[in-house]
């Protein structure tokens, strides 16, 4: 190992602290003479890129984007130099793609086993970000052996950390196998931005929307010194006709020079609780709508505020006791713990009192939130059983006023990046919160939780799914129609049902299921023309389901409120035919990292496939395995067709004739989408199933 010194930087910013202890990297030199190679153009315009690519990495991580920009127009000179690789992998793990970084730090690593010292420490974490938690293990414990017994003694805290990182991707590896049945979903554009965004506070009957976002206010925002991100600020966004609108700052009478943040308001939307980062390390202060301006903030009574960080805070429905977050020296369990505060019988404000060992761990807690109608206490902490960074936990006090022990929420909902600032809306049924998710706008986002509970098939987005209809075959679709569910509502939803190529009409089941309830509201079956009918319930998103003979399962949302009519809403919809040649791309199919080891979260999804097979006793299936191109062709074809394999193995371990089967590894020769993105790498690595006879 190189006897660079590994240097690690605790990131606090506002109100937000990083996942990771890691801040700053080994600044790892790119060598002019190793990067240059001889006799090949376009050496000045690379070395250029290289330069201006150093000055945006040293600058910190707000600034990693236009690090990885320059570098990867760089990487088009030369795409072989290690230190240029493990500089990309270290931007793409500290924004927005954790396979991306898996591509470049395995590859910085392949070319050079001692680019820097923390370089298998740094691709355990991505792995474990992408839930690849066995691999991360095996980086982690590499990353400990490299250590020498100098080098152990020097930081006792940074080997601790990695074997924390070691406990969570056992956590994790508990917590995946019991996915939780939610709809997770982006707020969008007009709420999330490029840069983080978190801290959700509704009021006004969850009309209006404050949050917290470090984008730049103006072309001179200033940018803070800890990690080169811009300041916090509070945004405001209002619902209109089901959707949010664009958000816009309060202004500066609340976000001035330094931090602001929203963490509460009141129910009728008078008051904001918003921290302010200048004072005492950080205090919460109030904000009052007064003649329609917000006011200045004022801090909180001394009670609350102290010489040390104080930066979430929520209250009773009462108004009689508040929790808060802080770091009081000599008064946590370590970094940042849970506090409660009561009013006595003169209505002044007590003594805190740390909520203690069952809340609190020696690590941090922070975005304390108590829900008002039901007064569970939800929090996030980096300990407990957390899966990595900040987890969301829930508790219930008891008729003795005693806090249950936290329960982590779970698969999607938590993943091993950070979950924060988790919040109910006022009917209970939804939650918000911030988290960073892949294929998100930026870095962390703000996000709605729809809970679907256990009957239905987990969906994590909108978009169009299709599955496979498990049915076995009868001479007629439906014995007899099913009648339209009657359902006293203004609003009817009509359209037609056909197929993807003819466009001939056809004869489908159609199931309307309110995701709130967890249950179908409305049944509907189209005529020989294709045509069908029922009516909504109310004018709000739901669920539905299609299933036809000889064609694919289709499940998708419904919006009326898309439509301009209050009384009706026309949705058609298209099915594709279940025929010699068609492919099925299957999602949910995971392996070991660079192996054909399949993971047991591609069960769900095979288990599927298996009874596909048993429901069509004819059907004959090649299974291929695809890749993106990065690699050799010759290598990526080797793995794609040994997890074709591992995948036709498991279907005849379940019953299957294995002469019903064949497995192709076709590399990244059939792509589905360009490869010169991450998004579209990401789309081209799949497994797919085509019906090769019926």
């Amino acid at each position: 190992m190189k006897k660079t010194a590994l240097y690690f930087l605790l990131l606090v910013t506002g109100i937000l602290l990083l996942s990771t202890p890691i801040g700053a990297q080994v600044n790892v030199k790119i060598k002019r003479m190793d990067f240059r190679i001889p006799n090949k153009e376009g050496f000045n315009v690379a070395w250029k890129n290289i330069r201006t690519g150093n000055k945006y990495f040293v600058a910190g991580k707000g600034t990693y984007r236009l690090a990885r920009e320059n570098y990867l127009n760089a990487a088009k000179y030369n795409s072989n130099n290690a230190a240029l690789n493990y500089k990309i992998g270290v931007c793409y793990l500290f924004t927005d793609n954790k396979y991306e970084a898996i591509n470049y730090l395995k590859k910085a690593y392949l070319k050079d086993h001692d680019v820097s010292p923390d370089i298998q420490l740094l691709l355990g974490r991505a792995h474990q970000y992408v839930l690849e938690f066995d691999m991360a293990i095996e980086k982690y414990n590499a990353f400990k052996k490299n250590l020498s017994p100098k080098e152990i003694t020097k930081n006792v805290g940074l080997v601790n950390q990695v074997n924390r990182y070691i406990e969570e991707c056992m956590n994790g590896k508990d917590l995946v196998q019991d996915p939780k049945r939610v709809i997770i979903t982006d707020l969008g554009k007009n709420v999330n931005s490029v840069f983080d965004d978190y801290s959700p506070v509704l009021t006004n009957h969850d009309s209006i929307l404050y949050f917290t976002s470090r984008r730049n206010l103006t072309p001179k925002s200033d940018r803070s010194r800890v990690d080169n991100k811009y300041k916090e600020g509070i945004y405001v966004s209002k619902m209109n006709r089901d959707k949010w609108s664009k958000a816009e700052s309060l202004g500066k009478k609340i976000n001035g020079e330094h931090n602001t943040a929203v963490v509460d308001a009141t129910a009728n939307g008078k008051e904001l609780y918003v921290y302010l980062g200048y004072k005492n390390h950080g205090d919460i202060a109030v904000s009052k709508f007064k003649k329609g301006k917000w006011r200045s903030p004022h801090k909180l009574p001394g009670k609350f505020n102290s010489k040390y960080k104080e930066t979430s805070i929520t209250f009773s429905e009462d108004g009689q006791t508040a929790y808060f977050v802080s770091d009081r020296e000599k008064e946590t369990l370590g970094g940042k713990d849970i506090f409660r505060i009561k009013k006595d019988a003169n209505g002044r404000w007590q003594r805190p009192v740390n909520l203690g060992d069952v809340i609190n761990t020696s690590y941090d807690e922070e975005a304390v939130y108590l829900d008002p109608d039901t007064s569970l206490l939800y929090f996030s902490s980096k300990g407990h059983n957390s899966m990595g960074g900040y987890d969301v936990f829930v508790s219930s006090m008891d008729e003795y006023g005693e806090w249950s022990k936290p329960v982590n929420l779970g698969y999607p909902v938590n993943t091993p990046d950070d979950e924060l600032f988790y919040i109910t809306d006022g009917s209970g049924k939804y939650g918000y919160y911030a988290a960073n998710r892949e294929n998100g706008l930026g870095e962390k986002d703000i996000y709605k939780i729809t809970y679907l509970g256990s009957e239905k098939e987990m969906v994590t987005d909108n978009s169009n799914q299709w599955i496979v209809w498990f049915e076995n075959d009868h001479p007629t679709l439906f014995p007899e129609k099913t009648p339209l569910i009657p359902i006293d509502s203004s609003v009817l939803m009509k359209g037609m049902i056909y197929d993807s190529l003819t466009k001939d009409p056809i004869m489908a089941k159609l199931e309307l299921i309110d995701t709130d309830q967890n249950k179908v509201v409305a049944t509907s079956i189209s005529g020989q023309d294709g045509k069908y009918q029922l009516k909504l319930p109310e004018k709000k998103k739901y669920g539905v389901e299609i299933t036809a003979k000889g064609y694919l399962f289709f499940l998708d949302v419904v919006d009326p409120a898309e439509s301009p009519s209050d009384e009706l809403y026309i949705r058609n919809f298209v099915l594709t035919k279940l025929e010699v040649g068609t492919k099925v791309v299957l999602k949910n199919i995971f392996f070991e990292f660079s192996k054909s080891t399949l993971k047991p979260e591609s069960y769900a999804e095979l288990s599927n496939v298996v009874k596909f097979m048993k429901s069509n006793p004819g059907l004959r299936l090649e299974i291929s395995g695809h890749t993106d191109n990065i690699g050799s062709l010759k290598a990526n074809k080797k793995l794609s067709e040994a997890r074709a394999k591992a995948v036709v193995d498991y279907l005849v371990s379940q019953g299957i004739d294995p002469s019903r089967l064949e497995y192709k590894g076709y590399a990244f020769t059939q792509p589905i989408a360009p490869n010169d993105t991450p998004e579209g790498r990401e789309k081209n690595r799949r497994v797919e199933f085509k019906i090769i006879s019926k």
